[in-house]
């Protein structure tokens, strides 16, 4: 009778052996390089709808393709990235409800944002959490010095710099007039025209403010038209920039356009109106293996804004790696950090240096759109 107490005492332990010996065997696993971890999420606050969907299609679509390759080459300290996108429309409300999400709900690190007015709202959320934002997008003078916010992309004064010396120097414009866009970015772009236009020796004879997701622009064109100058600055950005500079040639309109890289975009490119506008964009290589990547994928050609949020993507993947040599810990003041420490990133539009002010200094091109396409006249070296 022992004998088969024994026993059967054995038998009944062998199960219980055997799940301990499975769970131990699940911890070791689950603490092994190979395991799989949790994703690490940044956040995207970009233009998903409404005027500026164009912009949103390329910046989306950059920082997608970034991801795969961040991803296909080991991730950040193995972790995979994932990027929860938000859209806010060119309202700066629905931005701040999107920024509160990703740092109460996601806790997310990280995010990319876009936009002048967008950017500037949420910045305050970054600082209180301590969250890093990048912006590719929005070129307002008023986003520099910002405390966690940093922009891969020139402050617009720069870029309007670059653009009024060679309209003044090089193409001896002497007046122009100005149609801006009544936010932001479009009135401090403009005040940027004046004052370099005006240093250069030239004269803003008038501007006229209109409504950045406005139709008709014809009466405020015709205002212009009447006050002469020899060159019109558009200082807007969306769709709308194609509905001007067609308009313009509408009411006859004959003189030549100006505007910033931020006009670059599908509608405008194709705008039989906007052929033949003196530009400035950033350098890039449209027969790259970025673009033609870009082009198999999207169906579409790569864009300035396609450039600048892979650009972005890859300059946190950079500074993350960074970070993490220097902590486990992976937050907002780690990457601060490790951007303050690295400052110079190489991107697909040249080398990048992050200014104490955090506004990046980089060459600047300088040209006329013909057929859709911008033909460079001329590089403008960064003033290191």
């Amino acid at each position: 009778m022992a004998s088969r107490a024994h026993q059967n005492m054995h038998r009944s332990r062998r199960p219980m052996l055997s799940r301990i010996a499975l769970i131990i065997a699940l911890l070791i696993a689950a603490g092994s390089p190979g395991a799989q971890q949790p994703p690490l999420k940044i956040g995207a606050i970009l233009p998903l709808t409404g005027s500026g969907a164009s912009y949103g299609v390329w910046m989306k679509g950059g920082t997608e393709m970034a991801v795969d390759e961040i991803n296909a080459s080991g991730g950040i300290g193995g972790r995979k990235l994932e990027v929860i996108y938000e859209d806010h429309a060119a309202d700066a409300s629905k931005a701040v409800n999107a920024m509160q999400r990703l740092v109460e709900v996601e806790k997310v690190p990280f995010t990319l944002t876009s936009y002048s007015a967008i950017s500037l709202a949420i910045q305050p959320i970054g600082v209180q959490h301590k969250v890093l934002m990048m912006n590719g997008g929005g070129q307002s003078d008023n986003l520099a010095n910002k405390d966690y916010l940093y922009n891969n992309i020139p402050v617009v004064s720069n870029e309007v710099g670059v653009l009024c010396d060679w309209l003044t120097r090089t193409k001896g414009f002497k007046s122009a007039v100005m149609i801006v866009a009544n936010d932001e970015a479009g009135r401090n772009a403009a005040k940027s025209f004046r004052e370099r236009f005006t240093a250069g020796g030239g004269t803003v004879r008038a501007e006229e403010l209109v409504a950045l997701d406005g139709n008709d622009f014809r009466a405020s064109l015709a205002k212009l038209k009447a006050q002469g100058g020899d060159l019109l600055f558009v200082s807007s950005y969306g769709r709308n920039v194609a509905i001007v500079t067609d308009q313009a040639r509408e009411i006859g309109m004959k003189i030549p356009l100006a505007a910033t890289s931020w006009v670059l975009i599908p509608e405008v490119l194709k705008s039989a109106g906007a052929q033949g506008m003196l530009v400035t964009r950033l350098p890039f290589d449209p027969n790259s293996a970025f673009a033609s990547k870009f082009k198999e994928r999207y169906k579409a050609d790569a864009g300035f804004f396609a450039v600048q949020y892979y650009s972005a993507t890859k300059i946190f993947a950079t500074a993350a790696k960074a970070a993490l040599k220097k902590s486990n810990a992976l937050d907002g003041e780690g990457l601060r950090n490790a951007i303050e420490s690295i400052r110079t990133f190489d991107t697909l539009t040249g080398k990048l240096v992050f200014q104490p002010n955090h506004a990046a200094l980089m060459d600047i091109e300088v040209g006329e759109l013909k057929d859709g396409k911008v033909q460079v006249e001329k590089l403008i070296k960064a003033a290191q």
